[in-house]
């Protein structure tokens, strides 16, 4: 991995990580929440052997990058178009993991004579569209802290960041293990995996929880488009185990936007399937499967 930092024209600066070939063909990989720039490392191996270069920016107010106060989604298509001009992209492919798949849908809308392919997996929905209630219980009560109480939700934060230094064959983060779905703990506990999810968390709360709940608050309000205006191929995968994001709300969304191609797998978790299919996902976004 190597890391890097540059200045944006609003005076703030963007962080970002690459991996994979350092002369493939450019994908943009936007992580979820909450996570950083490290998650991408998951995607290395495959990513190298398959030609592609995969850069991984951390959002604004996390990582290696500045806050940015009363941030939208629509922000990010400048940022893309500042941070590709960055590193010599003239056209590319984006894939969004969890938190990360609005941000491919706004750059599939605005940006789609830049893209080469668009791919969410296991993405997040317009929670004010289509509602929370399909989301893991505990989304739905950080929600609610957001809604109520935002000071006990940093300190919720402050504290998830505390137990996943742990082991997570041990308490506190066993008994959150248990919450997951059996293929979501298997992967998870192989060797390694577990550590690069853990610093990829870590890595979004170390400039502490404020930055963290504003990344979040993208996903509670009104995203300022129609996912049935995007007129590009998105290909959108879920597993139909995923415990945190249910695979019936890219379902309801896929529906919505007309050249959607969708791969679900029954078996999967929200963990499980961009690990296991990393390959699967690169070769099909690079067109080579």
């Amino acid at each position: 991995m190597s890391e890097h930092v540059f200045t944006l024209s609003n005076g703030l600066k963007l962080g970002y990580s690459e991996y994979g070939d350092p002369r493939g063909e450019v994908a943009f990989y936007f992580h979820g929440w909450p996570s950083s720039h490290v998650q991408g490392s998951l995607f290395d191996e495959p990513a190298k052997k398959h030609g592609m270069r995969l850069i991984c920016p951390d959002r604004p107010g996390i990582g290696l990058s500045d806050f940015q106060p009363k941030r939208k989604l629509a922000d990010w298509s400048t940022t893309l178009q500042e941070l590709a001009a960055h590193v010599g992209a003239d056209n590319y492919h984006v894939i969004g993991w969890s938190g990360g798949g609005p941000y491919v849908l706004l750059t599939a809308l605005k940006l789609p004579k830049r893209l080469l392919s668009a791919t969410i997996i296991c993405g997040a929905p317009p929670l004010k569209f289509l509602g929370d209630r399909q989301m893991f219980w505990l989304y739905r009560f950080m929600i609610q802290l957001r809604r109520f109480f935002p000071t006990l939700l940093g300190l919720v934060l402050r504290l998830g960041g505390v137990a996943a230094k742990g082991s997570p064959e041990k308490a506190p983060l066993c008994w959150l293990m248990r919450l997951l779905g059996p293929e979501d703990r298997r992967v998870l506990l192989q060797p390694g995996i577990f550590d690069v999810v853990r610093a990829a968390t870590l890595g979004a709360l170390d400039r502490g929880p404020r930055h963290v709940i504003a990344d979040a608050d993208i996903y509670l309000t009104e995203w300022g488009f129609e996912v049935s205006q995007i007129n590009f191929p998105i290909r959108f995968w879920h597993g139909k185990e995923d415990r945190n994001i249910a695979w019936t709300y890219t379902k309801q969304i896929s529906e919505l936007i007309p050249q959607a191609e969708t791969r679900w797998t029954e078996i999967d978790g929200h963990y499980s399937l961009p690990i296991t299919h990393a390959e699967k996902i690169i070769l099909a976004a690079l067109q080579k499967e």
